[in-house]
C-alpha cells in the first residue's frame, strides 16, 4: 500500500488472461446491445432441450432463432454448428438445418421397450446379444436380496431407435431353478419377461442416474467414439412386496437420450 492510500484500499487481483477477471472477460465477449441473452452456453442449453421434444427433421431457421433465443445470429450459427458435430441437428446446402430427433424418457415411470416412445416417433426395439445364467454373484444375490437356492438370468441387449443403437442394456434377473428354462428373451426387456412371462406383478423400481465414458467395447456396440459421454442408468425393480427381482443397468447415447420427469416439492 502507497503512501496516502486509504487504509484497507486494495487493488483488484490480476488473472493470466490479459490481467482481466473472467467473469469480467466473459461479460466483455457475450455483450450486445440488441440480443440481452447472449451466451453461446445458454443458447446451446436453450436449443438443446427444445430440440429433446421437437419432431425429426423439423426445419431450423437462423433469423427465427435469434429472435426466438435473444442471440446474436453468430452465437446462433456457433450453436448449430455444435449441435451438428453431435448428431443432434443436420446441415445441408439448399436442406438447410433440420433436427435428427431425439428420445425423451420418463425417468419417474417404469415402461417396456414398447412404450417408450410414442406416434409419430418410431418404436423403441430390444436386440439381444447375449443371454445365460450367471449362478448367483454375491453382489448381485445381496443386491436383489434373493434366496440361497435362487439363480440369476443375464440379459445383454442393445436398444434401438429408427434404426440407430442408442443403448446398451444389461438385466439380472431373479429366478427360482424351473423358470429359468423357459423364458424367451429375444425382443423382450426386463419388464416385459417380469410381466409377461414371470406373472409378477411389478412395484416400485429405485433409479440412480449417473454419466460414464465410453469404453472400447460399449463403443463399438452402439457406434460411438472411445471416451464420449454416455448416461448410466440402473433400477432396482421389486415386486408389489417390496422383494427385489431384477437389477438393469443401461448405457445410452447422451446426444440421443433426454429424460424427463415430475418433481413436487415437499414440506
Amino acid at each position: 500500500m502507497s503512501a496516502g492510500e486509504p487504509y484497507g484500499a486494495c487493488r483488484p487481483k490480476l488473472h493470466h488472461t490479459g490481467s482481466i477477471r473472467p467473469d469480467v472477460l466473459y461479460q466483455r465477449q457475450r455483450h450486445s446491445p440488441d440480443r440481452l441473452n447472449n451466451s453461446q452456453r445458454r443458447t446451446y442449453d436453450l436449443l438443446r432441450s427444445t430440440l429433446m421434444s421437437t419432431s425429426r427433421n423439423l426445419l431450423l431457421v437462423e433469423r427465427e432463432l435469434t429472435d426466438a433465443l435473444s442471440a446474436s445470429r453468430s452465437t446462433v450459427r456457433a450453436v448449430l454448428q455444435q449441435l451438428a458435430r453431435e448428431g443432434l441437428v443436420t446441415r445441408e446446402p439448399k436442406n438447410g438445418t433440420r433436427a435428427t430427433g431425439s428420445l425423451l424418457l420418463p425417468i419417474d415411470e417404469l415402461k417396456t421397450m414398447a412404450q417408450l416412445s410414442s406416434e409419430p416417433s418410431p418404436p423403441v426395439e430390444s436386440r439381444t446379444i447375449e443371454c445365460r445364467p450367471v449362478g448367483c454373484p454375491p453382489l448381485v444375490r445381496d443386491r436383489l436380496r434373493l434366496p440361497v437356492d435362487w439363480n440369476v438370468l443375464m440379459i445383454e441387449s442393445l436398444m434401438m431407435h429408427d434404426g440407430l443403437t442408442i443403448g446398451l442394456t444389461v438385466g439380472y434377473i431373479a429366478v427360482s431353478e424351473d423358470q429359468s428354462c423357459g423364458i424367451d428373451v429375444e425382443g423382450q426387456d426386463v419388464i416385459s419377461i417380469l410381466e409377461r412371462q414371470l406373472g409378477i406383478r411389478i412395484g416400485p423400481s429405485r433409479t440412480t442416474v449417473g454419466a460414464v465414458a465410453a469404453d472400447e467395447q460399449t463403443a463399438d456396440l452402439i457406434g460411438v467414439d472411445v471416451g464420449a459421454p454416455l448416461i448410466w442408468l440402473e433400477d432396482v425393480i421389486e415386486d408389489q412386496n417390496g422383494q427385489p427381482r431384477a437389477l438393469s443397468q443401461l448405457r445410452l447415447r447422451g446426444d440421443r437420450i433426454a429424460f424427463s420427469a415430475t418433481a413436487r416439492r415437499t414440506t
